[in-house]
C-alpha cells in the first residue's frame, strides 16, 4: 500500500513531513514516540516506498497498525494543507508552517 501523501504528491514536501512528525507525536505522546520510532526504525530497515526515516517508519506502523498509520498520515496531509485526504485527486495546497 503506497503513501497517501504519495497519491497527491506530497510526500516530498518540508510541510508534509513536518506535519507527520507532528502528528506522530502527538498520537504517542512526546515521550512514547520516540521510543516507538526508535523501535521501528530498528525493525525496517528499508521502506516500500523509499529509504527515509519517515518511509521506514510509516511501513513499520502499518505493518503493526495499518488504522493508525492511516489516520497520522491523513492528519499530516490536512496540516500541511493538501486539502481532503480522503480523495486521491486532491491538489496540493501546501502551505509552509
Amino acid at each position: 500500500m503506497p503513501h497517501l501523501a504519495t497519491s497527491v504528491g506530497a510526500r516530498e514536501s518540508p510541510a508534509f513531513q513536518k506535519a507527520y512528525w507532528r502528528a506522530f507525536e502527538k498520537t504517542f505522546g512526546e515521550q512514547n514516540s520516540h521510543m516507538i520510532k526508535a523501535m521501528l526504525l530498528s525493525k525496517v530497515k528499508k521502506g516500500d516506498t523509499g529509504e527515509t526515516e519517515l518511509d521506514r517508519v510509516c511501513l513499520g506502523l502499518r505493518m503493526t497498525m495499518g488504522w493508525l498509520a492511516e489516520a497520522i498520515e491523513r492528519t499530516a496531509l490536512e496540516e500541511s494543507g493538501y486539502g481532503d485526504s480522503t480523495s486521491t485527486s486532491a491538489k496540493p495546497q501546501a502551505r509552509v508552517a
